[in-house]
C-alpha cells in the first residue's frame, strides 16, 4: 500500500464515530423524511406535475445541489478540519516521511467520500421514501423512474466534487462554522441566479449543481458536458489548496 493511501485510511479511521460523519448520514435522511411528509399531505398540487414519481426526485435533487449539499460540504469540511485544529497533531503527522502536499489530498478525499456516502444514502432513502408514497392514492405515485434517479445521482455526484474541494481548501485557510456556512449558502445562491445567463458559471464550485434549476422546468436535459469544467474547477482547487497548505503556518510550526 502506498504512503498516500496509507494517509487515506487513516484519515477514514479518524473520520469514524465523528460529527461529520454523522452529519454525513444525517442530512440526506433529514431531507428526504421532511420532503417526504410534504409531500403526502400535497396530493392536489403534486398531481399537477406529472409523472409524480420524477417530480419527487426533481423537488429532491433541487433541494440537495442547492442547499443540503454546499451546506452538508461546508459543515464536514469544517468539523474536519476541526479535529485536526483540537488534537494539535499536526507536528507528528508531518515528520513522516510523505510529501506534505498527500496530507491535505488525503483530507480531501475523505470528505470526498463522505459527501458521496451522504449521496447513496439519498438514493436509498428515495427508493424508500418514494415506495411509501406509492401507498397514498392521492398522489398517484406511478412507477419509480429508477433511470432519472441514477442519472441525477450520478450528476450530483460529479457536481459535489467543486464544492467539496472549495470547502475543503476555505475551512483550512479561513476556520469558522459560519464563514463556511455562509460562503456556501450565498455561492448556491449567486450560481442559481446566474444560471442560464453565462456559461461561465460551470467553473464555480457551485456552477454545475446549480444547472438542475434547468431540469426542474422540464426544458433542458442534464448538461453534462459542464461535467469538464466543473472537474477541471475542482483539480484547480485542489492544487491550490495543497499548495496552500504546504505554505501554511500551522503546519510549518
Amino acid at each position: 500500500m502506498s504512503p498516500f493511501w496509507r494517509l487515506f485510511r487513516a484519515e477514514r479511521v479518524k473520520l469514524r464515530k465523528s460529527w461529520p460523519m454523522l452529519t454525513a448520514v444525517l442530512a440526506p435522511l433529514c431531507q428526504a423524511a421532511f420532503l417526504g411528509v410534504i409531500f403526502w399531505f400535497s396530493g392536489s398540487r403534486v398531481q399537477l406535475f406529472r409523472p409524480a414519481s420524477r417530480f419527487w426526485l426533481e423537488l429532491n435533487y433541487l433541494a440537495w445541489n442547492l442547499l443540503l449539499m454546499p451546506i452538508g460540504a461546508g459543515l464536514v469540511c469544517e468539523l474536519s478540519w476541526e479535529q485536526e485544529r483540537e488534537a494539535r497533531a499536526w507536528n507528528l503527522l508531518l515528520v513522516q516521511p510523505v510529501a506534505r502536499r498527500s496530507h491535505y489530498l488525503a483530507k480531501l478525499l475523505g470528505h470526498l467520500s463522505l459527501l458521496l456516502l451522504a449521496q447513496v444514502l439519498l438514493v436509498l432513502m428515495l427508493l424508500l421514501v418514494g415506495f411509501v408514497l406509492r401507498l397514498g392514492p392521492d398522489l398517484r405515485m406511478g412507477p419509480p423512474a429508477l433511470l432519472i434517479l441514477l442519472r441525477f445521482a450520478a450528476f450530483s455526484a460529479l457536481a459535489s466534487v467543486a464544492v467539496v474541494a472549495f470547502q475543503t481548501w476555505l475551512s483550512m485557510r479561513c476556520p469558522g462554522l459560519w464563514a463556511g456556512l455562509a460562503t456556501a449558502l450565498l455561492g448556491s445562491w449567486l450560481t442559481a441566479h446566474w444560471v442560464g445567463a453565462s456559461a461561465l458559471v460551470q467553473f464555480l464550485p457551485w456552477g454545475m449543481a446549480g444547472q438542475v434549476i434547468l431540469v426542474f422546468d422540464r426544458l433542458h436535459t442534464l448538461p453534462w458536458i459542464q461535467a469538464l469544467g466543473s472537474l477541471g474547477t475542482a483539480v484547480a482547487l485542489a492544487a491550490l489548496g495543497s499548495a496552500d497548505f504546504v505554505r501554511h503556518r500551522e503546519t510549518r510550526a
